[in-house]
């Protein structure tokens, strides 16, 4: 009998402390519950809404999708330093990060 009850103590003992080791979370929250929404839109919809209000800006040479630290960012093409381009194209759009690198000016090859 005292067997039985140090078996079912031992049972409720490893039962509860699964429940809090499974439970636990470093910060207690998730990020998206911190305000930190994953984006509602793709990337490319999110590029396409804007390309043409960036474009529009001088300096702007283009626009893509590209990386930055591993994950999807828009990248802006610039043919002026990023700073001066930083006040009218925000760091961050719809969650994702906008990243302007100076590239010089875009022409066509000439044909040959």
């Amino acid at each position: 009998m005292t067997r039985q009850i140090a078996v079912a103590v031992l049972s409720a003992v490893v039962l509860i402390a699964a429940g809090i080791l499974c439970g636990c979370r470093k910060d207690g929250i998730t990020k998206s519950e911190k305000g930190y929404p994953m984006p509602a839109k793709s990337i490319e919809q999110v590029l396409k809404e804007n390309t043409d209000a960036w474009m529009a800006i001088d300096g702007v040479e283009g626009t893509a999708i590209g990386l930055y630290k591993g994950k999807p960012c828009m990248k802006i093409f610039a043919s002026v330093k990023a700073q001066e381009l930083r006040g009218k194209i925000p760091s961050v759009v719809e969650g994702y990060p906008v990243i302007i690198e100076q590239t010089g000016v875009f022409r066509a090859l000439d044909e040959q």
